[in-house]
């Protein structure tokens, strides 16, 4: 026979509902008649509520005398296992349990009891678990006498414990090795518990991140705002799902996606379920997918989209300053009859070429960009009447030195056309188009050393 015995001052209190049973079956067995032939003729009321209560409930009460004879049992617990009142009683302990072996547990109790110890066991009977209470039966003198027991079936008590016990090792599993970094909030966003990924991620133990207000642990100072609306956001019932920025223990920063989501365990305050995934190979990815959307691969400048994405950030600021801007077109002349003649790896020669004069020509600020086959563009902020006559010369002593220097077979010669203009109600496509039309005026005027600037009043 299975059993945990355990001296009663050597274990934790039984629960309040189960001790009480307890005490209420034992004091109403104490209480009950000694001759049960005077409790059937006088109907004793302890006798009744003993047999009511021993009927209700799936215990099993009996006595045993001081030679561990059975002398009363009783209880509809002993229907769970095959037996009925008073079927043991003037059986021996030591028949009923088929051992003489004191280390037996239920043995053990009752030879405990008859020393005068109260004794608390948990014990496996006919594929039943109870919890099982023995202690002294004495006589109105003090002396002891025999013993008194009382078996509650906690069968399914017992499933249930294992199967929250199951459970809670599942979830300390999945939560232990989720490939997430994971905290759980109490209601005031601090932190009370974090699996291992959460350590790795943002490189805090879990006696640094417990107790801690999880947007001082990981937010970045400029986004405390936003950290705060969002554990809000969730403490408000919200499921939440978003991409921000958190800060690692170190200071630098990681891009992650959040899914934080309330939960409430029994009457306890509301917590907070959060997951932190890393994408910053994911964002740095983008981040490459759109600059390669935005620049020109042969070259290296912004390609025509890029150009627009960046001059159209540019004309704001230029217009928050009250600036002038200045919009230059460039076209590699003769590039088709390069490529005709030297083969289209001269002609890409040529474009490379010609960015690389262009970026020597233009400080870090001004936008310079490929639109497309031989057509460059930029756009540049004023700082003087002179900025295209000066940008002209530029460019064209940038490509006379690389003629001088590189022998290509053939020289490199640029076309230049500009245009001037207020930024504050310019539209980028009509400087384009001016800029376009200044180029052409400068190709049918080859002889101008300059490049050609041409103001437009409706756009000033």
């Amino acid at each position: 026979m299975r059993g945990i015995l355990t001296s009663f001052s050597a274990v934790p209190r039984v629960p309040r509902k189960i001790g009480n049973l307890f005490e209420r079956l034992v004091k109403a067995f104490r209480e009950r008649p000694a001759a049960p032939l005077a409790a059937a003729q006088n109907g004793s009321d302890s006798e009744r509520r003993l047999s009511f209560m021993l009927e209700s409930v799936p215990v099993n009460l009996w006595s045993t005398d001081g030679h561990l004879n059975v002398t009363f049992s009783q209880g509809a617990g002993l229907n769970l296992i095959g037996s009925s009142a008073n079927d043991q009683v003037g059986m021996t302990l030591y028949e009923i349990l088929k051992t003489r072996d004191p280390s037996v547990t239920p043995l053990a109790a009752h030879l405990r009891a008859l020393q005068g110890e109260l004794v608390r066991y948990e014990t496996d009977w006919r594929g039943r678990w109870f919890e099982t209470r023995v202690e002294p039966l004495r006589s109105a003198d003090g002396a002891i006498t025999g013993t008194v027991g009382i078996a509650i079936d906690i069968t399914d008590r017992n499933t249930l414990y294992h199967a929250l016990k199951t459970q809670n090792v599942y979830f300390a599993a999945l939560f232990e090795n989720a490939p997430e970094a994971i905290a759980i909030l109490d209601d005031n966003d601090r932190v009370t518990r974090i699996n291992g990924e959460f350590t790795s991620l943002f490189g805090y133990s879990t006696a640094e991140a417990v107790g801690r207000n999880i947007n001082e642990l990981i937010v970045p100072p400029a986004l405390v705002e936003e950290g705060a609306n969002l554990t809000a956001r969730v403490a408000g019932g919200e499921n939440l799902r978003t991409e921000s920025v958190r800060r690692h223990r170190d200071g630098h920063q990681i891009a992650v996606s959040i899914a934080a989501t309330p939960f409430r365990a029994g009457s306890e305050p509301g917590k907070v379920y959060a997951m932190y995934h890393d994408i910053s190979v994911q964002k740095r990815a983008e981040e490459d997918l759109r600059a390669l959307l935005l620049v020109d691969e042969l070259t290296g400048l912004p390609n025509r989209r890029g150009f627009i994405t960046l001059s159209e950030q540019a004309l704001k600021v230029a217009t928050r300053g009250y600036r002038d801007v200045l919009m230059i077109f460039i076209d590699v002349d003769d590039l088709k009859a390069i490529n005709d003649t030297w083969g289209h790896l001269a002609g890409d020669r040529a474009l490379i070429d010609t960015a690389r004069a262009l970026k020597e020509s233009f400080r870090d600020a001004d936008i310079v960009a490929r639109l497309g086959g031989d057509e460059f563009v930029a756009l540049i902020n004023v700082d003087s009447d002179q900025t295209a006559e000066l940008i002209g010369a530029r460019i064209k002593s940038r490509v006379d030195i690389h003629n001088k220097r590189t022998e290509r077979g053939h020289p490199l010669s640029l076309s230049v056309g500009a245009i001037r203009a207020k930024a504050e109600g310019a539209v980028l496509a009509d400087l384009l188009a001016e800029a376009d039309s200044a180029l052409y005026d400068q190709k049918r005027a080859r002889g101008r050393a300059h490049a050609t600037t041409r103001q437009i009043a409706a756009l000033r």
